[in-house]
């Protein structure tokens, strides 16, 4: 597991363009897989890239919980 540094979390948070990440802080997602299908809430941070880009999203019960970035997707 990479772990993120805090040059490239701040790119992030900022609205810039990283490699291999898909999704811009603060997007609202749905979680697809896992034990909070279904769950709705906002990216918070990148944890991990390695093997595949994690985040960190808050849902709508207040938690903070890892999602992979191909077990989400933006919500309408």
């Amino acid at each position: 597991m990479a772990s993120v540094s805090a040059e490239i979390q701040a790119a992030w948070r900022a609205g810039k363009p990283v490699d291999g990440v898909n999704f811009a802080h603060d997007d609202l997602v749905i979680i697809l897989a896992g034990e909070h299908t279904g769950n709705v809430g906002s990216l918070v941070s990148i944890e991990q890239f390695d093997p595949e880009v994690v985040y960190l999203v808050e849902i709508d019960s207040g938690f903070n919980v890892p999602a992979k970035q191909t077990e989400i997707e933006l919500a309408e």
